[in-house]
């Protein structure tokens, strides 16, 4: 049996990773299941983690990188007949580094481009839609804020996610209900893939 590769997408704070947990846990019931991120734990993921200062173009290429050597691992995980749930994928790339910061970006055509070489389409990539200072709160509240956390940046994050959405079909979900009623929904769309 072939597996499946499904993406996870959206602000911090929109629950996208709490989702994919517990997704995880009901398909690992009764089907071989692997949960990975992106950056990744391997060495250019662990460089980009470590990065406090870079140009937005190395960044970018460091990103693509990593994802290239993902994108290998994640296609020999589903060959095994595995579903690979993913936190983050080269729509995070296009989202978070075509918008501004610090009065810088970096050009979509360019990243997609770059991305295109590399990548593998998902079986399905959930958008998970926030309001961005719902999503602020939420990280405030765990303490765990960084450089991207910023609500005017994140509101061109947003509207360039959803603008991705709308191109590439992706399942747009409102993360701004209880976490039962997310999870439902995400399931309910993935029982229709397995």
């Amino acid at each position: 049996m072939k597996g499946l590769f499904i993406v996870f997408e959206g602000i911090d704070g929109s629950g996208k990773s709490s989702c994919m947990d517990s997704v995880a846990s009901e398909i690992s019931k009764t089907q071989r299941t692997i949960i990975t991120a992106e950056p990744t734990k391997g060495e250019i993921g662990m460089l980009l983690r470590s990065l406090t200062e870079t140009i937005p173009e190395t960044e970018a290429l460091l990103f693509t990188a990593d994802r290239s050597h993902h994108t290998q691992e994640i296609k020999g995980w589903i060959d095994d007949g595995n579903i690979v749930l993913c936190d983050r994928y080269y729509a995070s790339t296009l989202a978070y580094q075509s918008a501004e910061m610090n009065g810088r970006s970096v050009d979509t055509g360019w990243l997609r481009t770059l991305n295109d070489k590399v990548i593998i389409e998902p079986d399905a990539t959930f958008l998970f839609d926030i309001d961005p200072k719902e999503g602020l709160e939420r990280v405030e509240s765990r303490g765990e804020k960084s450089k991207f956390e910023r609500l005017g940046y994140l509101k061109e994050v947003r509207a360039n996610y959803l603008k991705l959405a709308k191109e590439r079909k992706f399942i747009v979900i409102d993360a701004s209900r209880p976490k039962e009623d997310v999870l439902a929904d995400v399931m309910s769309h993935i029982s229709k893939l397995i």
